[in-house]
């Protein structure tokens, strides 16, 4: 998985964190799909706190979450206020 360059370690390993949210019941492969999902959509171009919000909701398609920031030209925002 190839991150953008402006993201340090630290920065996205507490995204993950959050992400995948402790506090939530979550069984070992549902925590791997979250964070699976998280880096899906940095990759795809969006932004830290965007994707964190759609990789915790389980209902949004990853395929079109993905498609309207690489392919369509949406801002990460705006896909999230879409999705949402």
């Amino acid at each position: 998985m190839t991150l953008p360059t402006d993201f340090d370690e630290r920065e996205i390993s507490l995204a993950v964190l959050q992400a995948l949210d402790p506090d939530e019941d979550l069984t070992p492969e549902e925590l791997d799909v979250r964070a699976w999902r998280l880096g899906q959509l940095l990759e795809h171009g969006y932004e830290l706190e965007h994707a964190m919000e759609i990789a915790r909701a389980d209902h949004v398609d990853l395929g079109v979450a993905t498609a309207l920031v690489a392919v369509h030209g949406c801002s990460s925002r705006l896909a999230v206020r879409i999705l949402l």
